[in-house]
């Protein structure tokens, strides 16, 4: 099974709108059916493990091993992390990073084959005028009720990164069940937000600070996504 994109976009074409304030919205990036597979894919294939931080630090933990962690000390490990949710610290989320692997053919793999194509990383380095970009990572994210992503930028000069994306594929989204991808000033004061429409791809500079917002506990499907960054690779 072969991915197939909606011929509609060239990223260099976009140049002008996403000049006005380094970021931009596509929407349809794949035919819908690719769209779907992707979803399906993402959901039901693919290894997460639960991501967030404690006491400072960023810790990965299958759900298996949360469950063993039992009752007590899962509910103990939650409301740290909600705590320094608060205070603007950390995120919840599961995660499951993809990697280039040539012997691999699922849809994951493809998608990241794509966002590393020449024709995209071409059309990225058109569009944003930031000529060291060859190349992007991936990871899939889910997000489900009580997950979150506390405001922040992605500046990261270790990993040279230069322009955040998210490919959503949640088929059906209602923006009260939170999930949001929140923009705000450089005060703190909010910008705009972005609801995660189905088969739609989101670019920003990485200076942006931006916030994943709590999903609420009767949100009736998990957020998937794959999102990244296009980077400057050394």
């Amino acid at each position: 099974m072969a991915i197939e994109l909606n011929p509609l976009h060239t990223l260099s074409n976009y140049a002008e709108q996403y000049g006005v304030d380094k970021r931009l919205r596509l929407f349809d990036i794949f035919t819908p059916k690719t769209a779907g597979d992707i979803a399906t894919h993402i959901h039901q294939d693919l290894e997460f493990k639960n991501a967030y931080v404690d006491d400072g630090e960023f810790k990965l933990i299958s759900t298996e091993d949360l469950q063993a962690l039992g009752t007590q000390k899962q509910q103990a490990l939650t409301q740290r992390i909600y705590k320094q949710a608060s205070e603007g610290v950390g995120f919840l989320y599961s995660k499951s990073d993809i990697y280039d692997n040539p012997t691999d053919f699922t849809l994951s793999q493809q998608v990241w084959q794509w966002l590393n194509s020449k024709a995209v990383l071409e059309g990225i380095r058109a569009m944003t005028g930031i000529d060291d970009i060859n190349g992007a990572n991936a990871q899939a994210t889910r997000y489900y009720p009580g997950h979150f992503l506390t405001r922040h930028n992605d500046v990261n000069d270790k990993d040279n990164r230069r322009v955040a994306y998210v490919l959503n594929f949640t088929p059906k989204w209602h923006p009260d069940w939170g999930g949001l991808l929140q923009f705000y000033h450089d005060n703190g004061n909010p910008k705009d937000t972005w609801v995660p429409i189905f088969n739609s791809l989101a670019l920003f500079d990485v200076t942006h600070p931006h916030a994943v917002s709590y999903v609420a506990p009767f949100a009736r499907h998990p957020r998937l996504a794959i999102t990244g960054w296009f980077t400057a690779k050394k």
